[in-house]
């Protein structure tokens, strides 16, 4: 595979080569080694017996050669807790999870547990590498990278997707570079409120 293009958003490419410019490297390199197969035979009716690109096989080469080759992690679970009063939400945003816990008991409320885990970190860098459905990007952008820029523990995110040629050959429903570029873009010059660097690939 190859990758096609990339955009830049809040110079996350600039910071990148100005910092770790051995990180682009490796995922230029994780890229260049995966020989993507249309091992998928689909089932849909508008395209059946169609083979197409497999998206849990694209993952498991893309985590074979990040971790095993380039020493990239897989991403750590922050876990937090919620709840449904607006006022006890507010005041515990910045707490520890524990103390979030707390807090929203004393208010007699239901702690609710949950998560969330970036695929890949390696010096502050999140990287993200989305198959799946198009609506996923925006979770790993403003639930993942965003949330996790802004409680300092990345510097930069990282988002992998297909190009729209390759997203033809997959199952319906996953993102393609061009409406997301479109969807970064429309939201204005410092939102999302995150540097990243958006990478479009093809085979």
């Amino acid at each position: 595979m190859k990758i096609s293009t990339y955009y830049s958003h809040l110079n996350g490419y600039e910071w990148l080569h100005h910092h770790y410019p051995e990180l682009w490297d490796e995922i230029s390199d994780t890229v260049s080694s995966i020989q993507a197969e249309k091992s998928k035979i689909s089932e849909e009716d508008s395209m059946r017996g169609r083979p197409l690109y497999n998206p849990p096989e694209l993952n498991a080469e893309f985590e074979e050669i990040l971790v095993k080759k380039h020493r990239w992690f897989k991403g750590r679970r922050h876990n937090y807790y919620v709840t449904d009063d607006e006022d006890v939400t507010r005041s515990i945003i910045n707490e520890p999870s524990e103390r979030q816990y707390q807090i929203i008991k004393d208010a007699g409320k239901e702690p609710i547990n949950t998560y969330n885990a970036p695929d890949f970190t390696k010096n502050r860098v999140s990287l993200e590498i989305q198959f799946g459905k198009y609506s996923f990007v925006q979770f790993d952008i403003f639930i993942k990278h965003a949330a996790n820029f802004m409680q300092n523990r990345i510097d930069l995110g990282i988002e992998i997707v297909p190009m729209k040629a390759m997203e033809r050959e997959m199952s319906s429903g996953p993102p393609y570079y061009e409406k997301h570029l479109h969807e970064i873009i429309r939201q204005g010059r410092i939102w999302p409120p995150v540097p990243l660097i958006l990478i479009g690939i093809e085979p």
